[in-house]
């Protein structure tokens, strides 16, 4: 009962981002993340990229075969970029990759 006391109007999760999150189809979910990856780096937020990134991985399905494999060494180099603060370079494999997938799932 305290924690309600202790919310902000800022701290209360979005209701629409909410609903969005919860309606999204798994590929939608992934594209999120990208975006949230992509955000990150442009504000140069280590901590938000990385996590984004790390969710990424955590998608990864390794009995897909091979492919998940590239994706994964894909993953771990734009962390070692944003670990470097290369929010440039990784941004814009990210953004590279949110285009592809989105091409890919036919999602807008």
């Amino acid at each position: 009962m305290l924690a309600k006391h202790n919310m902000t109007p800022e701290s209360l999760p979005n209701p629409y981002l909410v609903q969005k999150i919860m309606t999204a189809s798994p590929e939608e979910l992934i594209s999120y993340i990208y975006e949230a990856a992509i955000k990150g780096c442009a504000m140069q937020d280590q901590r938000r990229a990385l996590e984004a990134v790390q969710q990424l991985i955590n998608a990864l399905n390794f009995d897909a075969g091979d492919i998940s494999t590239t994706f994964y060494t894909v993953y771990t180099s734009i962390m070692d970029q944003i670990n470097k603060k290369e929010f440039d370079e990784a941004r814009e494999v990210l953004m590279d990759l949110r285009k592809t997938w989105s091409q890919a799932m036919n999602i807008r």
